[in-house]
């Protein structure tokens, strides 16, 4: 009987294991190892339902994160909380409303969604080569001292991850509905379609005060896998709208935990810091400096600017643009998320493609006076790409990067799949030859579904 109750033990055991990853992720002692010959088909179906390729170290008893992957089965509310307010009327209700839509579902379930299959909730694909082995999170651009209080003396990580709402994941799952083929031509997302990141500091309240009492959560951000306790600093929200006439159609929203706010919990701490809906592409430094002129496509928390003001960042966004506390100074989110697009082809790192792509791509100005640079990085681009020629996609960065390493990874694995898996034409950048061009033969196991 002894013997009987140990090994019903063991297998108990094993399979609680085995449920709490998905198969991919048992396919070999690496996580997510693509066999040698694997079809490009198959090959391809195992890197996107892979939750993490990236290392462990010291985690062994920790649980693991699982990817929740969109489905065409989600389907999209028909009435939203926010729909009720006006945005421009009250910003502050409005970004209050998008705030609470996102932690109701997923705040008890300690943002696990994997646990409520029927919540409607998701995470984009194709982030499994950069995502921590813990929670998902993959990195931020780090805080640079003194960007997050005066007593921040070094650089800080920051570590994110975000989840999508049904009518988002729905689309979501129409790109992604053949693995081996995404289709991003004409990408929109539909009203209603709706984001909320959550995005934890390595910085510590001694550091940054403000931060006393945040919520805390282990995540192996170490190159090895080493694990580190990081602390919810900003929450950002974005969400579909298309109340404004010829605008993005987007409202991006940002918090921020302040361990001075009232409240039980550590959501209950979260303050605005403000909601945008445009860049004001004319709001240029002897405007904002000289004149005093204030940004007219945006509100921003005054009482969260002003404890900013006298760090050297000295602004969250450039001339009181909105952005958040982890965000770059020099930037807006919309200007950031307007560089979302599908260039039709691989850009590898390094790579002659990428230099090119880094010049055609309009960044935050490094001379802030630079009237023409600003009036090009905060423009107003509506539906229209940053790039001429390139397919926009709707201001989701993470579709952006999610296509982005999926083309890179059929360049360097599968290179004459390369002109067989897009439905956009192939950017042409100037003096492009960075690689010999990749045969178009399609492999004789590979079945290429219709475009």
């Amino acid at each position: 009987m002894a013997n009987r109750a140990l090994f019903i033990s063991l297998v108990s055991m094993f399979l609680a294991v085995f449920l709490s990853a998905s198969p991919a992720q048992l396919a070999d002692s690496q996580p997510c190892a693509v066999p040698e010959g694997t079809p490009f088909s198959k090959a391809a179906s195992i890197k996107i339902e892979c939750s993490s390729t990236r290392p462990l170290q010291g985690g062994a008893k920790k649980r693991e994160f699982v990817v929740k992957l969109p489905s065409l089965s989600q389907q999209p509310q028909q009435k939203y909380p926010w729909q009720a307010i006006d945005p421009l009327k009250d910003p502050s209700a409005y970004v209050k409303a998008l705030l609470d839509y996102g932690i109701k579902d997923n705040q008890n379930i300690d943002w696990r969604i994997e646990d409520d299959p029927s919540n409607g909730w998701c995470h984009a694909p194709w982030f499994q080569d950069v995502r921590e082995r813990l929670r998902g999170m993959t990195a931020e651009r780090h805080s640079r001292s003194n960007e997050l209080h005066a007593l921040q003396g070094e650089g800080r990580q920051n570590w994110a991850i975000g989840f999508y709402n049904s009518a988002a994941c729905r689309r979501l799952a129409e790109v992604w509905q053949d693995p081996a083929f995404p289709k991003t031509k004409s990408f929109a997302f539909p009203d209603g379609s709706y984001a909320i990141k959550v995005l934890f500091t390595q910085a510590t309240p001694s550091e940054v005060p403000y931060l006393a009492g945040s919520l805390e959560w282990d995540a192996a951000i170490g190159d090895a896998g080493e694990v580190a306790t990081l602390r919810l600093l900003q929450v950002d929200v974005a969400v579909k709208d298309s109340r404004i006439p010829g605008g993005a159609g987007w409202f991006f929203g940002t918090f921020m935990y302040d361990a001075g706010t009232p409240g039980n919990t550590p959501f209950e701490r979260l303050v605005p810091v403000g909601l945008t809906w445009g860049n004001d592409p004319t709001l240029t430094a002897f405007q904002y400096e000289q004149q005093g002129k204030t940004v007219a496509e945006a509100w921003v928390n005054a009482a969260v600017a002003e404890k900013f003001f006298p760090l050297p960042r000295h602004n969250l966004g450039l001339f009181g643009r909105l952005n958040g506390p982890v965000d770059n100074p020099r930037s807006s989110c919309i200007a950031c998320h307007g560089q979302a697009l599908d260039w039709g082809r691989a850009v590898p790192k390094g790579s002659l493609a990428e230099r090119n792509a880094q010049m055609l791509l309009p960044g935050p100005p490094s001379n802030t006076s630079d009237d023409e640079a600003l009036g090009r990085y905060f423009m107003n681009l509506g539906t229209s790409s940053s790039v001429q020629g390139t397919q926009p996609l709707d201001y989701s960065l993470q579709v952006a990067k999610g296509i982005e390493k999926f083309r890179v990874w059929v360049r360097a694995k599968y290179p004459s799949m390369v002109n067989l898996t897009t439905d956009v034409p192939k950017f042409a950048f100037p003096t492009d030859p960075f690689e010999a061009q990749p045969a178009t033969t399609p492999e004789p196991s590979v079945k290429i579904f219709a475009r």
